[in-house]
């Protein structure tokens, strides 16, 4: 975009401008005036806005900047700018919204750089320039490592020398090559992985030779013959022997089993006798107790349960007393309370609907009696009053200017006075009317309001008939509740006597049972000897000590078969340990031979690694070493020579002129500082910083020389310089030379002059300064104000090149 022009800009409520605003900009020269706050700040800060996207010197101001751009009590606006590239046009443009802007075509990011920093010289960044470079740090990214990167085309020394940078100090060297850190991470990974490794391996080495002694001492115990070092190979005959003692200890377990059902038959038969009888006995008084409870009490608990079933007729009561009390209390009581308060609600609702009735009455008659009195007074009195307000300056006597009567004649004083009091009265029927019209409206509400609240009031009344049919059945309720409340001491003896009774005669069925099994177990206890090998019942011997002999023999068999199986099953998990460990060993072996192979490819990586670090560091050595040099040169014989140029040609009778010092050493981290070196005698009668050395005029003047002199060092990628009221506190001799300056870089350097100014005296200078010299020179004039609305006008003006004919007919 070297041929690139700015064609106009079109804005709409952003920031100071209020309103749509559109200016052209299609000439070699704008020059831009207005009173301070006019607008001319927003209009050059809208262009960058258009073409980039943002606003770099708001931005430093504030981060937040984006909630201050939109013009205060508007919810949308824009900025346009239309660029001429050669032929053709293009259009740039950012919407706002409350909080938001956005872009929907600009600049590409190296463009949008180049304008910030080399094209647009915001009012507000003319007093900071020399402190940002000066304080722009030594990052890539600072505004002095962009200038030299565009000023020299080293981008392939400086990625060189940045992206060996990392290669002095291993730290930095990690941070950058991951893999360097990655392959160290790993070595140290596989290097601890086969420490501990062979850590793990030690104890599991242990552990399988105590598992071996113990299972070969098992296998001994079982008449097996094992090996010694591998005495887990035997685990098949361990298997096979398990499962046989397993069926023997079952069956063992089955009879001894049943033998402790024969001798608790042995023991409750003999005490059955006795049993029998005590138990007649108490079925016997179970009984009559019942019967006598239910002779007192059977015709009131009758009545009881036949109210609540008459009550409840869905509800299917229980037959236990005790639950019966207790369900149907719940009952009574949840719907005695929901009655209770359904009828108490429909009676306050009728209480409050009698009320409402009352005042909508009352409401109404008031209403009836402000209508009578708003129709006696005429609507029109205000009207007729403020007329004859306007007559009574007309009246000079008697002589009515209407009728043209007089009315002296009538001996009742003068005509003014008359009007006067008349007015008086007029003026006052028109606010009694006011009154009362506010008066109706509010009464209307409350009519309106009680009306509605009649209506929902009457719509939730019920028939009379239900509520006297609600009540009842809530007395009903109460009446039973109560009744239930009397009887439940008797409902809880009665629900204890039935369940004794139940329970006396379950009991004296159960003993009556066995009684029976008695003969049947002498002939279980011989079946049991026969099955266990055993020698029958002794002549002498009892049935209990028959038992015990049972008893004594299969307990001897269960203890010593189930030791056995305790062995196998503890041979069993030896094996499964063992084979466990096996496998683990085998695994941890792997698992260090794989770390192994691993290990020596990160070695050697790591050594080739070294030795290209070696070799980078010499390279990194020799770049910088050229790029030094290199820098040295250009910025000494380039930028320092050209902002001398300017500033000598701005400010001639200045003793020092501010300058870059370059270090000598170490271009990467660029330190540079700004001062001030003699004239004449240079660095050898150097002074200290600008801001310590130079005037305030001088001081301004060199920020604008720098950056002036920074948009003529790099190659040309937007020819537009935008200077935002850069004439401040200079003098007459300045301001000359700043304007041959700005004509210098219009006509021979082809650069389109966009500059503002608030000083009037100044604008009329620099117009006619920079007016047309040549066919295809050109000059816009914009002045900036506002209307008696508030809204922003921008008033062009073209100046185009005129041949003067006057001279050459002289």
């Amino acid at each position: 975009m070297m041929h690139a022009q700015l064609q106009s800009i079109d804005i709409q409520n952003f920031r100071s401008i209020r309103g749509h605003v559109h200016a052209p900009l299609d000439a070699k020269v704008v020059l831009m005036h207005g009173e301070n706050g006019a607008g001319k700040t927003s209009l050059l800060s809208a262009i960058q806005l258009g073409l980039t996207g943002q606003i770099d010197a708001l931005q430093r101001a504030d981060p937040k900047y984006e909630l201050q751009l939109l013009h205060k009590r508007t919810l949308s606006g824009y900025a346009e700018v239309k660029v001429g590239i050669e032929k053709h046009h293009a259009v740039y443009r950012a919407d706002l919204s409350p909080g938001k802007v956005t872009s929907t075509s600009r600049l590409n990011t190296e463009l949008a750089e180049f304008f910030a920093e080399r094209a647009y010289l915001p009012q507000s960044l003319l007093g900071q320039l020399l402190q940002i470079y000066q304080e722009s740090g030594s990052g890539a990214d600072s505004p002095l490592a962009r200038f030299v990167s565009s000023l020299l085309g080293l981008d392939r020394l400086d990625a060189l020398e940045a992206g060996l940078g990392s290669v002095h100090d291993v730290r930095n060297l990690r941070r950058v090559a991951n893999q360097w850190s990655h392959t160290e991470k790993q070595k140290d990974r596989h290097e601890s992985t086969i420490d501990a490794q062979r850590s793990n391996k030690a104890p599991i080495v242990k552990t399988l030779a105590s598992y071996r002694l113990e299972l070969t001492g098992i296998l001994k115990t079982l008449d097996l013959q094992a090996d010694e070092n591998f005495p887990e190979n035997q685990a098949n005959e361990i298997g096979r022997l398990a499962a046989e003692d397993e069926t023997q200890l079952g069956d063992i377990t089955d009879r001894l089993r049943f033998l402790a059902s024969v001798r608790r038959e042995m023991v409750a038969s003999e005490d059955d006798g006795q049993a029998e009888e005590k138990a007649t006995s108490r079925a016997r008084e179970a009984a009559s107790a019942l019967s006598d409870w239910r002779e007192s009490n059977d015709a009131t608990v009758s009545d009881t349960r036949s109210r609540l079933e008459k009550l409840f007729p869905d509800v299917a009561f229980p037959s236990d007393l005790t639950v019966l009390y207790g369900d149907a209390k719940r009952l009574l009581s949840t719907e005695q309370e929901q009655l209770a308060a359904n009828v108490q609600r429909l009676q306050d609702e009728a209480n409050l609907l009698v009320q409402a009735r009352d005042q909508f009455d009352v409401a109404t008659t008031q209403l009836n009696r402000i209508d009578r009195e708003m129709s006696a007074i005429s609507a029109d009195t205000g009207a007729l009053s403020a007329a004859l307000a306007e007559m009574a300056s007309f009246i000079t006597d008697d002589l009515c200017p209407v009728c043209g009567r007089d009315y002296g004649e009538l001996d009742a004083g003068s005509l003014a006075d008359h009007l006067h009091e008349r007015t008086r009265v007029l003026s006052s029927s028109a606010e009694r009317l006011i009154l009362l019209g506010k008066s109706r409206n509010q009464q209307q509400s409350a009519t309106d309001r009680l009306n509605q609240q009649i209506d929902r009031l009457a719509g939730r009344q019920i028939d009379p008939q239900q509520l006297a049919d609600q009540d009842r059945r809530a007395t009903d309720l109460g009446d039973t509740l109560r009744l239930l409340e009397s009887v439940h001491e008797i409902l809880g003896i009665g629900q204890g006597l039935i369940e004794s009774d139940i329970a006396a005669r379950r009991e004296l069925t159960q003993i009556q049972q066995r009684n029976s099994s008695r003969l049947a177990v002498r002939g279980n206890l011989e079946d049991l000897a026969g099955s266990t090998k055993m020698e029958g019942i002794r002549e002498t011997e009892t049935l209990v000590e028959f038992a015990f002999r049972i008893e004594q023999r299969l307990t001897e068999r269960r203890s010593s078969t189930d030791a056995r199986v305790r062995s196998r099953a503890r041979a069993s998990n030896l094996v499964a340990e063992i084979g466990g460990l096996k496998k683990r060993i085998e695994e941890i072996d792997r698992v260090i031979s794989e770390q192994q192979a691993s290990l020596k490819i990160y070695e050697g990586a790591l050594i080739r690694g070294r030795q290209l670090r070696t070799q980078a560091q010499t390279i990194a050595s020799a770049v910088d070493t050229v790029r030094s040099t290199i820098i040295r040169r250009e910025f000494n014989d380039r930028l320092n020579k050209l902002w001398r140029d300017l500033f000598v040609r701005l400010a001639p009778g200045e003793t020092f002129v501010p300058a870059f010092r370059i270090p000598t050493k170490g271009t990467q981290k660029l330190q540079p500082t700004l001062y001030t070196p003699d004239r004449d005698l240079g660095d050898e009668a150097a002074g200290g910083t600008p801001g310590a050395m130079l005037s305030a005029g001088n001081l301004n003047t060199a920020a604008l020389t720098l950056f002036i002199a920074l948009h003529l060092s790099v190659p040309v990628q937007l020819p537009w310089l935008i200077l935002d009221d850069p004439v401040q506190s200079m003098d007459d001799i300045h301001i000359a030379h700043f304007a041959a300056l700005l004509r210098t870089l219009s006509k021979e350097h082809d650069r389109q002059i966009l500059i503002a100014v608030h000083d009037r005296q100044l604008f009329e200078y620099l117009r006619l300064e920079l007016s047309p010299a040549f066919p295809d020179d050109s000059l816009i004039t914009l002045e900036l104000n506002r209307s008696a609305n508030r809204k922003t006008e921008c008033t062009p003006h073209r100046y185009r090149f005129q041949e003067e004919t006057a001279l050459r007919v002289a």
